[in-house]
């Protein structure tokens, strides 16, 4: 009845930890999904709206020339004549604006474009306003259009956007004269365009957005049930492991008894240690994953905990041929687990002993983390020499079963998930644990 109760709490368990995974990754799929349509949809509207306003500027820029070689001798039609004095650029009559427009001359251009072009202009001598023409529009009066010119002339402007009025200048004599044109209507089409595709672009988004929610499920499903398995297998190898590990031992220590202890037995106990603290890291893991690994947190004396946990290592260190130096401010305290603090000092005394150069010095120290993120944080330091560091990304050393040098860890007895704990670990206590390397040495930091 009890082994059916646990495996019903670790079915359910496995659920609940897989229905977590699910809305996680579904959550992930839809940021990076929408994070992508979004940038796609941007950049399409920028683009189209760009080039858009671009051919406003070409076109009104083109009638702008077409008005200043109007004072060269181009005829504006059968326009009206402005009262004399007042005509200094559009009064100006020749023959040849058709013909002008029809070569290509003015880019844009239409042979109606002079006929429904409204501009005014104003020239300026001596920082004066010496001509006003607005005898070819009717929304600006000559001292609103005299204000305007002077305004953009004190300021140095030659070119570009006044209001709706897009105008240039030319230079002759020691005149400036300001021209300026009637772009209203153009940029009312822009503007109009530029909500409608900002306003379809949004429903198109929420749309897409409906989609890819909907079948986020779908696609992430396999992921789910493929993580769901391997954590399963874990956690059913782990334990079907046990038992034969424990069968092996009892028979190793009975051959002992009757044949007295040997180097083969004494091999079979090392590697039965070594296959059972596996193990017993692997059950860790699939629980951390599944959030049930049962921490007791609470606030302890985390220096008494760390030099507790890191005396044994003395011994351990100098049988290795090394030296353990440690600097532990005292005072320390944080919201924690003892038990979980002692195994990640463990862990990383161990990697530290087993893989640190010969004679080389093991550094551990324990102080408070100014820099933390919370009040009481504290930051465990474990750094040594080594012969050569890993090449790559150091931080790949936390990936479970990673080996930076296969053989090496065949030698030294490793099994590759001590840092997994150790990250999984300090993440469960809301800190981080991270790597740095340099001239061969490299620094484990778990922050609490």
């Amino acid at each position: 009845m009890t082994e059916r109760f646990h495996a019903a709490s670790s079915s359910t368990g496995r659920a609940n930890s897989a229905d977590a995974l699910g809305r996680r990754l579904r959550r992930k799929f839809i940021l990076v999904a929408m994070g992508a349509v979004t940038a796609v949809l941007t950049l399409i509207i920028a683009g189209i709206n760009i080039v858009n306003y671009s051919h406003v500027c070409k076109m009104a820029d083109a009638r702008l020339d077409y008005i200043l070689a109007g004072k060269d001798g181009i005829d504006w039609g059968n326009e009206p004549k402005a009262d004399p004095g007042q005509d200094a650029v559009a009064g100006k009559v020749a023959t040849g604006n058709r013909a002008a427009v029809r070569d290509g001359r003015f880019e844009g251009m239409t042979a109606e474009a002079p006929f429904d072009t409204r501009y005014f202009t104003v020239t300026i001598a001596a920082g004066q306003v010496a001509d006003v023409n607005t005898a070819r529009i009717a929304a600006v009066g000559a001292k609103r259009a005299a204000s305007i010119a002077a305004k953009l002339h004190s300021k140095g402007w030659v070119s570009g956007f006044s209001g709706n009025y897009r105008y240039t200048t030319d230079v002759q004599d020691g005149e400036t004269t300001y021209v300026f044109v009637d772009c209203s209507r153009e940029l009312a089409s822009f503007h109009s365009f530029l909500s409608a595709s900002v306003a379809i672009s949004c429903i198109g988004w929420l749309a897409v957005l409906a989609i890819v929610a909907g079948a986020s499920g779908a696609v992430i499903r396999p992921m789910v049930e493929s993580y769901s398995k391997q954590k399963r297998f874990i956690t059913d190898a782990s334990h079907e492991i046990k038992t034969p590990l424990a069968v092996i031992d009892a028979a190793n220590e009975v051959q002992e008894i009757e044949s007295g202890e040997s180097e083969w037995t004494q091999s079979i106990h090392e590697q039965v240690a070594r296959l059972t603290a596996l193990t017993e890291r692997l059950v860790f893991l699939a629980r951390m994953d599944e959030g049930s690994a049962g921490f007791t947190m609470t606030s302890i004396d985390l220096s008494e905990a760390v030099d507790k946990a890191a005396a044994p290592f003395e011994s351990v260190a100098v049988s290795r041929g090394k030296r353990l130096s440690t600097s532990i401010a005292s005072g320390v305290r944080a919201h924690a687990d003892a038990a979980a603090v002692a195994q990640v000092v463990e862990l990383l005394l161990d990697n530290a002993t087993r893989y640190a150069s010969e004679g080389s010095v093991i550094e551990l120290s324990l102080r408070a983390d100014s820099r933390g993120a919370g009040k009481g944080s504290a930051e465990l330091v474990v750094s040594n020499a080594v012969d050569e560091l890993p090449e790559g990304d150091l931080d790949r050393l936390f990936d479970r079963f990673y080996r930076a040098d296969v053989s090496r860890n065949s030698k030294t007895g490793g099994s590759g998930v001590g840092l997994s704990v150790v990250r999984a670990i300090a993440e469960a206590h809301g800190g981080s644990a991270s790597v740095c390397g340099h001239s061969n040495q490299i620094t484990f930091i778990v922050r609490f």
